[in-house]
């Protein structure tokens, strides 16, 4: 799927804006603070419902406006499909694919596959494991149909079993809940470690050709010792979770691991290469869902030059290209994408939320 074309209503610092873009590249160029970012934001918004720097409704709809509006035109090879979002203030949404209402975010998500790359992004790298779950959990929702619904099931009975923790006196009170949650959780571990087996050797081959003096190992780790049934560690830890009314252990603590030579990449490499390797994570997943899905991700880069010399832009940039995929990228000059500009590209001015 690409965009063919997008209307942003009151979003950020933009009034109104109506683009018919380019299925290859495209650029916004504007200096800090001129809305490049919002423009990125809003066709996130578009995948998933919500913005990428911030979540509450009242900072990223414009000031006094009731709501925001959303509009997109979305083509494949088979169909075009229009799909359009609203939320208000109080963070209601309605969301319209094809001029019908009732769908969820989810189906927004399954429809437009986007990989985001932004000076924030080093959070997948350098934060905590949420980030990395996240990472690992998209390409089980676009790869396993039912990863989603154990994942639903999976939050809920831990919501139970952890308000269940504070008022129980034995195990006994629980078993119940965790004879439900152990196959659900083992479930979701062998769905995770399946996918990281599969999209490993591509992280691998990216990263060395992005930093081939390093050879970069990836582990998955699925929240609890590997060959103990799921099931037993939940007896087993009972006393502690009751403690500290919260269940320890599971695929709520799950991680990627990242090394080279036996010490995580946060640790040894600069913020340039840093960020290769957080680019080599998303090419390589969004790489591997075309290949599978025969889709096409689409990639949000936002200031693209930072933290990079020429010669690794140009490394990006042919990367880029040969996934032929729909990018946007933003910059702060033209200068720094002169290079990759070609024929089939679009470049976006911005001012103050204007776009021309």
């Amino acid at each position: 799927m690409t965009l063919s074309q997008i209307k942003i209503h009151h979003f950020r610092n933009i009034d109104y804006a109506e683009l018919s873009l380019s299925n290859h590249f495209n650029y916004i160029v504007g200096d800090n603070g001129s809305g490049k970012t919002s423009l990125l934001e809003a066709i996130y918004m578009l995948g998933h419902g919500r913005a990428f720097r911030h979540i509450q409704s009242n900072r990223i709809i414009q000031h006094e406006k009731p709501e925001l509006v959303l509009f997109s035109q979305i083509e494949s090879s088979q169909q075009t499909r229009t799909i359009g979002l609203s939320k208000t203030r109080h963070n209601e949404n309605t969301i319209k694919i094809d001029g019908d209402e009732g769908f969820r975010l989810t189906d927004l998500a399954k429809l437009l596959p986007i990989q985001l790359i932004t000076p924030e992004g080093f959070d997948l790298l350098t934060g905590g494991p949420k980030y990395r779950r996240s990472f690992i959990d998209w390409g089980c929702f676009h790869h396993y149909p039912e990863f989603v619904s154990l994942w639903n099931n999976l939050k809920r009975l831990f919501k139970q079993r952890n308000a269940l923790l504070k008022q129980s006196s034995n195990y006994n009170q629980l078993l119940p809940w965790d004879k439900e949650l152990a196959p659900i959780a083992e479930k979701i571990g062998d769905l995770r470690a399946n996918y990281c087996q599969n999209i490993f050797p591509q992280i691998i081959e990216t990263c060395h050709d992005f930093l081939p003096e390093y050879q970069l190992n990836c582990q998955y780790y699925q929240g609890w010792e590997y060959g103990t049934p799921y099931a037993d560690i939940l007896y087993r830890q009972f006393e502690r979770d009751k403690f500290i009314n919260y269940t320890s252990l599971g695929p709520h603590k799950a991680d990627l691991k990242l090394r080279v030579d036996n010490i995580p990449v946060e640790d040894l490499l600069s913020r340039g290469q840093l960020k290769l390797v957080m680019c080599a994570l998303r090419l390589s997943q969004g790489e591997y869902f075309s290949e599978k899905t025969g889709q096409s991700c689409i990639y949000l880069i936002d200031d693209f030059a930072s933290e990079l010399d020429q010669n690794k832009r140009n490394l990006l940039a042919k990367r880029l290209k040969s996934a032929n995929s729909q990018v946007f990228i933003t910059a702060v000059n033209q200068a720094q994408i002169t290079h990759m500009i070609d024929e089939n590209d679009k470049i976006f001015h911005i001012n103050s939320g204007i776009i021309s």
